[in-house]
């Protein structure tokens, strides 16, 4: 009888764990370190370099290993051998790679200089004899096969440089993080004397949280993604050029990170079969690496994709320029005819509804006058090289060489109001024209074609046969509810992109 004998019925799942497994002390040590930790650390703080989450996640870590260790006496099924062949299991291996880490997590609350000075240099090499000794002393199966001690060399050291890195990352510079970003706060705060404070939801924001968790160390990388400060601008979004590209490569690690579990469950639970790996020593190391190239190569697309993005918006937004443009200029067109000034006429059009004028755009210009202090005819130029649309460009041109040279504004709106609605109704005619030949081609190939078809298909299943081994009334069923609504479809998105919106 063990000394925890008496409370193992008070324990639960772990209380069931101690009981089927009698050789778990090593763990029960480890979750008594950690406890201690809590404790110590609640009751006495100096004797700490670290924070109380991180003294209760080595808690949590040492009961995980624990519950990891049990998993066969928790829900009844055999974890670390075959039950048919009795074979040894890959779980061992990454068993001891969960007790090195839970190990050094435990380790790395004490205030110990020695190890916070050289903790990667102690920390890697220590975690292979520790795992070792613990399988050789502390095992989890009978009998130990020779690549189960292989499999630990090279897993127990990943346990110790994940707790070493989050350790040094999530603790050692969480103080000066915090005093860093407490002192960005209080001066984005204050700003300067009369100007206006940032509002509550933009420091809330994504972009603002990733920016302040990546800012400082993606320096590297601005140069390569230069190209997007740019487009950014001509795509209309507001956001800077390095928030966003913080917010890319934040996505790319998260998303590459989760994806590695993702693939590596994929790869072990079905699609692995189908590269003929099966659930040994070859086939777990292959999946491990098959599955940190794929999340590569996820994560590379995540970012391609975020890269691509603003080039997408510029297209949208070019559009949305050209279509909407006639109309705000013969709003504005309305307005110099009935002698308003410039000023007032920008700020009339910007006031109005956007789905139906390009107030949003012209409030843009609005912006720069009342927040940056810029002139009229500034704020123009400023906001031609934004941009993506030359028509707006030319407007914009235009009116303030007109307010430059105090031309006739009417006249000036009047002549690109004309030359707005003359390009509109030829792109209308060349549309109309467009939409003839794909009628024509929607009558040849979704109405006169099937007919035929089915008038050839009736007959080949009057005489019999097949096509390609496909039942003649099967491919009838296929064609009539199947092919013929997605060319349908097909036929709409179509139309729906080359028609002239607005």
């Amino acid at each position: 009888m063990s000394l925890i004998d008496p409370i193992l019925p008070f324990l639960g799942p772990l209380g069931q764990i101690l009981t089927t497994n009698s050789n778990d002390i090593l763990v029960v040590l480890l979750g008594f370190i950690g406890l201690v930790s809590l404790g110590l650390y609640t009751a006495k703080k100096n004797l700490f370099e670290t924070s109380k989450s991180w003294a209760g996640a080595t808690v949590v870590l040492s009961f995980v290993t624990l519950l990891f260790r049990g998993m066969g006496a928790i829900c009844g099924c055999t974890w670390y051998t075959d039950p048919n062949t009795g074979a040894v299991q890959q779980l061992v291996p990454i068993t001891y790679l969960l007790i090195a880490g839970s190990f050094f997590a435990i380790l790395y609350n004490f205030n110990i200089p020695v190890l916070k000075k050289h903790k990667w240099l102690i920390s890697i090499p220590l975690s292979i004899p520790i795992s070792i000794v613990s399988s050789m002393f502390f095992p989890l199966t009978a009998t130990t096969p020779p690549w189960v001690i292989i499999e630990i060399v090279l897993l127990s050291p990943l346990g110790a440089i994940y707790s070493s890195f989050v350790y040094e990352k999530a603790v050692l510079h969480m103080g000066d993080y915090r005093t860093r970003m407490r002192r960005f706060m209080e001066q984005g705060e204050k700003g300067k004397k009369g100007g206006i404070a940032l509002p509550p939801e933009e420091k809330q924001g994504f972009s603002y949280f990733t920016y302040g968790l990546l800012g400082r160390k993606i320096g590297r990388l601005l140069p390569i993604f230069s190209g997007l400060k740019q487009v950014l601008s001509l795509a209309g979004m507001k956001i800077g050029y390095k928030a966003y590209v913080s917010s890319m490569v934040f996505f790319a690690l998260v998303g590459g990170g989760l994806s590695f579990f993702v693939w590596f469950l994929i790869l072990n639970l079905g699609l692995g079969s189908a590269f003929g790996l099966t659930f040994s020593i070859t086939s777990v190391l292959l999946s491990v690496l098959l599955s940190i190239g794929l999340a590569v190569v996820t994560g590379a697309a995540i970012l391609g994709f975020f890269y691509i993005l603003p080039s997408m918006k510029v297209g949208s937004r070019r559009q949305r320029l050209d279509n909407f443009l006639p109309f705000t200029a013969s709003y504005m067109t309305v307005l110099a005819s009935a002698g308003v000034t410039p000023e007032r006429i920008l700020r009339s059009t910007s006031e109005k509804d956007p789905k139906f004028m390009l107030s949003d755009e012209i409030a843009n210009v609005i912006g720069r006058i009342d927040l940056l202090g810029y002139d009229v005819i500034n704020a123009m130029n400023a906001e031609v090289e934004r941009s993506p649309s030359a028509n707006y460009q030319d407007l914009l041109r235009g009116f303030a060489g007109v307010i430059r040279t105090g031309g006739d504004m009417k006249k000036f709106f009047q002549g690109i109001t004309d030359h707005l609605f003359q390009k509109r109704a030829l792109s209308v005619q060349a549309f109309l024209d467009t939409l003839g030949i794909i009628a024509e081609t929607y009558v040849l190939m979704l109405i006169a074609f099937p007919l035929m078809l089915v008038v050839m298909l009736s007959i080949m299943a009057s005489i019999g046969g097949n096509l390609g081994g496909i039942d003649v009334f099967s491919f009838m069923y296929l064609l009539a509810f199947i092919l013929i609504p997605i060319c349908g479809v097909m036929f709409l998105f179509i139309l729906d992109t080359m028609q002239p919106k607005g």
